[in-house]
């Protein structure tokens, strides 16, 4: 399977990465992809970028060349009815709105149960604004089995795509099989990211090698960038 856009990329705005958007832009031409998608954390990660870093991406489009740069970002929860950082309408102006738990110090996530989280993660997936979760199967929430099947499940409900992250894969391979399985079994949307937080993670997919066997094709959303713009709505 080759994929032709990296839908989950961070820059320096997010305080713990390593590149800039021209330097991803830059490598982004150098693979040949047709898109990627800048998703910085949300504000309310620490040291997270102020919402003008969101609201000022229209900027994006003006980016020269054959890779097209969408403006997004991976939110956090920030309450138990599935409550983010950004105003919806910030949120309403970006291209690729991603959620994704994150086990930071006094952050909401963090601070409460897995059952509250899960039942908080399931409602903001419920949100038309957000169309994808971010490395559902990781080592922070250690979602079981029957947590990760109620999201999946979700995810086909909702059309909300989840996320086989190739960055978090060490000591997780028997739970991402699963996941997997899951995914094929509920015709779930699937994305498949690298996560890149320095530029020569950028569209490294060759650990996707180990898994293609469980994926249904059809169901991948980012395989190019019209797979992309009709699954997220994108009209350019």
């Amino acid at each position: 399977m080759k994929l032709l856009v990296d839908l989950h990329t961070h820059t320096v705005a997010s305080g713990h990465a390593y590149c800039t958007v021209n330097e991803l832009v830059e490598k982004a031409h150098q693979l040949s992809l047709e898109a990627i998608a800048i998703t910085d954390h949300g504000p309310g990660l620490p040291n997270g970028p102020h919402i003008f870093h969101f609201s000022n991406q229209e900027r994006f489009k003006t980016i020269p060349g054959n890779c097209v740069v969408l403006s997004g970002v991976e939110e956090d929860i920030n309450g138990p009815k599935g409550e983010v950082f950004l105003p919806e309408n910030t949120l309403s102006s970006l291209e690729i709105v991603l959620i994704g738990l994150h086990p930071y110090p006094d952050g909401w996530a963090y601070t409460n149960s897995k059952e509250i989280v899960l039942k908080s993660l399931l409602t903001a997936m419920e949100n038309p604004l957000i169309k994808g979760v971010t490395h559902p199967v990781n080592n922070w929430f250690d979602f079981n089995s029957g947590e990760i099947k109620k999201i999946v499940k979700n995810a086909r409900a909702t059309g909300t795509a989840v996320e086989l992250n190739l960055s978090k894969i060490t000591g997780l391979e028997k739970r991402l099989f699963e996941f997997l399985d899951l995914a094929a079994e509920f015709n779930a949307p699937l994305m498949i990211n690298s996560d890149a937080h320095a530029v020569h993670e950028l569209g490294d997919f060759k650990s996707l090698d180990m898994f293609e066997n469980k994926i249904i094709p059809e169901n991948v959303v980012n395989k190019n960038y019209e797979t992309v713009k009709s699954f997220f709505g994108i009209n350019r």
